[in-house]
């Protein structure tokens, strides 16, 4: 019995040991608290992928912004790129008009006016704070174009000079650059930044040779300079030139092979370059020449602007390559955007399939170790029903030797005192294997003597019948084992059993 309610003990242990998800089930409260931690178990893995699918749902979304806001950059960069070369194309008709080499009337320059407001009208905003000196003209599109009408309107030979009209015209087109630095500085352009480095300054480049053509127009249709400042101009510009060029190579090959190797014309392979740094050469050297040369102006004039023409088509490349690695990088992130999106939703109708699944798995389960406990219980009472039915068959210190080991072995006593009893019609009654020294065959005698004074003095049943007892004891060696396995039977051998037997059988009853 004490065995049973050990094993039954341990059996409630089991769901009394300490952790995150055992608890006891037999109680509602213990279910519902199981329950509770099982969901848990699911729902927080769950909680946390939808957590991350929207946090980088979040992510892409703001990726897929900031390039969406740096491909209109660049969209808006190229229409700020022509503004800045129709100002520099319209500058340089300007200057054609006021020299030598340009028309007595201005009627030429009106397509040029026009094709700047068209310019200007393209242009998807107009920020207000573009100059910050003078903002006034600049402040909208309208202010703009009235700055630019009047100036038009006033423009002749006898009120400006070649110097003021590079000057009028230098001041904007300075002012627009520096909007267009603003414009793709203000976004993060990490995909494609080395070639909106060299687009920036190969739109400096271009500006400060659009002014040494002005200048240099002005050398050989006037025969020279008219004053140092416009050589030191000419100079301060051909410089900056160069080291926006050089800078504009470190990040493109095609500019770096342009201003290294030189820019040659298509139809007949004349290297423009060299025809330029030849003029180059010849306005440095010579500050004043004090000889005309039209034909060589109208050929410096044409010359530069077939490079300037140049630089503005790698500038459209560059930009449209910009805005074809963008649209590649957009492409990726609408496909990620897509991919997230779909994980989101199968997160979200999977969140209570998979609870209603966990409620069910965690029910049944429940259920089952209810089951489990009262087959638990069911062996341990059967376990003690077959150890009652074992120790009334077999010793109970042999019945535990035997539960632990497989085989006893058979034991040899020296000395043991043997009764054999019974009620004469009856059956007999044996007993063994505790030793007790030497006093076996004292208590043994003392307990047949008792047992045959008691049934002799008290009446047991009605009537003429009474119980007599034939008892035989003997006291000697023996031996003591374990017949059988499936019904094992716990057996003496031995003279010394043999002839108490036949003592018991030959003795006379009471």
């Amino acid at each position: 019995m004490s065995e049973e309610k050990v094993l039954r003990g341990e059996t409630s242990q089991l769901w009394r040991i300490s952790g995150i998800c055992r608890d006891e089930p037999l109680s509602k409260t213990g279910k519902k608290l199981q329950l509770f931690k099982m969901l848990c178990l699911t729902v927080i893995p769950i909680i946390g992928l939808w957590g991350y699918t929207v946090y980088t749902l979040a992510d892409i979304l703001n990726s897929r912004a900031e390039n969406d806001k740096q491909r209109s950059s660049v969209y808006y960069s190229i229409d700020v790129g022509q503004l800045v070369h129709r100002l520099q194309v319209e500058r340089d008709m300007s200057v054609l008009y006021l020299s030598e080499l340009g028309p007595e009337t201005r009627t030429f320059l009106l397509a040029e006016y026009i094709n700047t407001d068209r310019t200007i009208d393209r242009l998807s905003y107009w920020p207000g704070d573009l100059d910050k000196a003078n903002g006034a003209m600049f402040l909208s599109k309208a202010n703009f174009r009235d700055y630019l009408a009047a100036h038009r309107q006033i423009l002749s030979r006898d009120q400006f000079s070649i110097q003021d009209e590079i000057d009028f015209y230098s001041r904007i087109i300075d002012t627009t650059i520096y909007w267009l630095y603003n414009t793709i500085t203000e976004s993060k352009f990490s995909l494609v930044w080395k070639i909106l480095v060299a687009y920036q300054k190969l739109a400096s480049a271009k500006e400060n040779v659009g002014v040494e053509r002005a200048l240099g127009t002005m050398f050989y249709s006037r025969g020279g300079f008219e004053s140092h400042s416009y050589f030191e101009t000419y100079n301060k510009r051909l410089h900056s030139f160069r080291a926006h060029m050089k800078t504009a190579g470190m990040y493109s090959e095609f500019v770096r092979q342009i201003y290294n190797v030189g820019l040659r014309e298509q139809n007949n392979g004349t290297n423009i370059t060299s025809i330029i740094e030849s003029f180059r050469t010849e306005i440095q050297n010579v500050e004043n020449t004090s000889t005309i040369d039209i034909a060589k102006s109208r050929y410096w004039f044409d010359n530069m602007t077939i490079y300037m023409d140049t630089l503005l088509d790698i500038q459209t490349q560059m930009a449209q390559k910009v805005i074809k690695i963008l649209d590649v990088a957009i492409e990726d992130l609408t496909i990620d955007l897509a991919v997230y999106a779909i994980l989101l939703v199968v997160v979200i109708l999977m969140c209570p399939l998979v609870i209603l699944a966990t409620e069910s798995l965690t029910s049944s389960i429940q259920i089952y170790a209810l089951t489990l406990v009262d087959k638990t219980n069911e062996l341990a009472s059967e376990k003690a029903r077959k150890d009652g039915l074992l120790y009334q068959m077999v010793p109970r210190q042999i019945a535990n030797r035997l539960k632990k080991q497989k085989k006893v072995e058979a034991e040899y006593f020296k000395s043991v005192t043997v009764c054999f009893a019974d009620v004469y019609g009856f059956g007999h009654i044996t007993g063994l294997p505790h030793r007790s020294s030497d006093r076996h065959a004292t208590e043994i005698a003392n307990f047949s003597l008792k047992m045959l004074n008691t049934v002799t003095e008290m009446k047991f049943c009605n009537g003429h019948r009474t119980i007599k007892l034939r008892i035989g004891i003997h006291t000697g060696p023996c031996m003591a084992g374990i017949i059988g396995f499936k019904v094992p039977k716990y057996c003496l051998f031995g003279e010394t059993i043999n002839l108490a037997t036949r003592i018991k059988a030959n003795s006379t009853r009471n």
